[in-house]
């Protein structure tokens, strides 16, 4: 992707993108600026879109973790019910 299509997405169009193109997105620009020939004005424009990719994707991995923790707790208490059931049919014999 060229940087200036990047440059040009604005924020809810960002939002939208999945972690993976967010990622995409930033190691274009990290690349860009391993260039010998980085134009400045560019540079310091891309740094900007960088730090709004990067605080996005931040995002998205807090919602991650949240979303796991959920899971993790409902798998808990169908392990623990698993487990009343299990001992309930145990004292039944």
């Amino acid at each position: 992707m060229h940087m200036e299509d990047i440059l040009s997405l604005n924020s809810d169009e960002l939002e939208k993108l999945s972690f993976n193109e967010l990622v995409e997105k930033i190691e274009s620009i990290k690349n860009y600026f391993h260039q010998n020939d980085v134009d400045i004005e560019l540079a310091l424009r891309l740094y900007g879109k960088a730090v709004e990719l990067l605080a996005i994707a931040r995002a998205k991995l807090i919602n991650f973790k949240k979303e796991k923790e959920e899971i993790d707790e409902k798998y808990k208490k169908f392990l623990e019910n698993l487990e009343k059931e299990e001992n309930e049919e145990e004292s039944l014999f």
